[in-house]
């Protein structure tokens, strides 16, 4: 009898597992959506943009199939619908696509600038709160509209825009022009009390020809710098021309859920820099001795910065110190900043460059946009012993008023493959040193 009980036991067990998923969905029967777009819609609340999938074509046999909307090279096909939400949007997508819509595998949210300006918050909560989407989603502002931006998606490197997605939206880590805007980020950024968030600003190329290059949606001007620098643009207005036409160049900034400015390339890197999140970009540092010519680093980050607040006559008096390292590529003036004499104004020259570029980011942000994308709130908070003592303190109402000490520390690691400049007889620039 033992026997027997132990025999049906082992029996009703091995039985579970022969039964099938019941909510089951083939691979073959879903559309996977890459990229999703808001836009303020005409005849109704949105215009909701999908960029979907097609396998054929990514996998190199989609022969003439492909996809329309002007979106991917036969790889992936645009959609765009007026609905009151989201949801309902995909609901009427699944009427007309023949495969269920499946959003799991988005890598991108793109919100157009006008609808980010009004605000975006019940649309943010619908993604958080919902399975079908990943919180690693990245957060996009389009200059243009959000149908025209993802149209404009067309990588030729990548045979899947979800890669394309994927890689260009994490350059952050080499270019410094982006930042690291996942939903998730944006999401707690937003809820918290003592911080702002940012997403990335992505735009479209208008230029047809490198003939019409010019500088007018350049921030150089506004810098007083005498000649643009990589950096000194925003998305959509950088001088390129090529097939390539998406952009993404610089940050929305945001107060809660509503956008109230834009940080252009450069200021996007000292943004992460105060943040601790920067990694390594090549500099153009302007030569302290010969203008016009251009010192190039390779700047990395050496550790993280060390950040603090003091509440001053109720005013925070915030400290940053930023510690980088850095190797040369190249002197253009000729001038032997290799030389142990020379290596200090060369540092000295870089951290002023950087320290004052630092100083105007916080200020622009604080006492422009009234924003704390950078997190400082985070140190203050630390000091209260309750949650309602730091929710009455009202933190971001005290932002604005905020005063900074930067202090930029950066050293000169390795001059490259040459440990000593030979100037050029002819040099022009080495020629202007030599006769001061």
């Amino acid at each position: 009898m033992k026997k027997l009980m132990i025999v049906l036991l082992i029996a009703s067990l091995l039985t579970s597992l022969l039964t099938g998923c019941f909510d089951r969905r083939e691979v073959d029967e879903l559309a996977y959506v890459m990229a999703i777009g808001f836009d303020k819609g005409k005849t109704n609340i949105l215009k909701i943009t999908f960029q979907i999938a097609i396998p054929k074509g990514m996998g190199g046999g989609g022969g003439e199939e492909g996809g329309g909307g002007g979106g991917g090279d036969k790889n992936s096909m645009v959609l765009s619908i007026e609905a009151p939400t989201l949801y309902s949007a995909i609901n009427m997508a699944n009427t007309t696509v023949s495969r269920q819509l499946n959003t799991s595998h988005a890598k991108a949210v793109v919100f157009s600038k006008e609808m980010a300006q009004q605000g975006i918050d019940r649309y943010i909560h619908t993604l958080i709160r919902s399975r079908e989407f990943r919180p690693n989603m990245y957060m996009v502002v389009s200059r243009t509209s959000a149908e025209e931006f993802i149209k404009s998606v067309q990588p030729k490197l990548e045979g899947n825009p979800a890669k394309y997605y994927e890689l260009t939206l994490n350059s952050y880590n080499y270019t410094a022009f982006i930042g690291n805007t996942q939903l998730i980020n944006f999401y707690n950024a937003a809820s918290a009390f003592y911080s702002n968030p940012v997403a990335t600003l992505g735009g479209v190329n208008a230029f047809k020809s490198s003939k019409d290059f010019n500088l007018n949606d350049s921030t150089y001007t506004e810098k007083r710098e005498k000649y643009p620098q990589e950096g000194d643009f925003r998305a959509g207005g950088i001088t390129k021309y090529g097939e390539l036409k998406t952009e993404f160049m610089g940050l929305a900034v945001f107060d809660g859920t509503k956008m109230v400015g834009e940080l252009d390339g450069q200021e996007t890197s000292y943004y992460l820099m105060a943040t601790g999140q920067y990694n390594y970009a090549y500099w153009s540092i302007p030569d302290p001795k010969v203008e016009g010519y251009f010192i190039l680093l390779n700047v990395k980050q050496s550790r993280k910065p060390e950040r603090k607040v003091q509440m001053v006559d109720g005013k925070p008096n915030i400290h940053l110190k930023i510690r980088l390292e850095a190797d040369i590529l190249n002197i253009q003036s000729g001038v032997n900043y290799e030389d142990l004499k020379q290596l200090p104004v060369l540092e000295k020259s870089a951290e002023d460059y950087i320290k004052q570029g630092l100083q105007d980011m916080l200020n622009k942000t604080s006492k422009q946009y009234h924003t704390d994308i950078c997190g400082f709130g985070a140190e203050e908070k630390r000091k209260f012993l309750t949650w309602e003592e730091w929710e009455k303190f009202n933190w971001l109402s005290r932002y604005k008023d905020s005063t900074f000490n930067v202090d930029v520390d950066l050293k000169v690691r390795r001059p490259g493959l040459l440990i000593r400049t030979i100037p050029s007889p002819t040099s022009e620039g080495n020629m202007e040193v030599q006769n001061q």
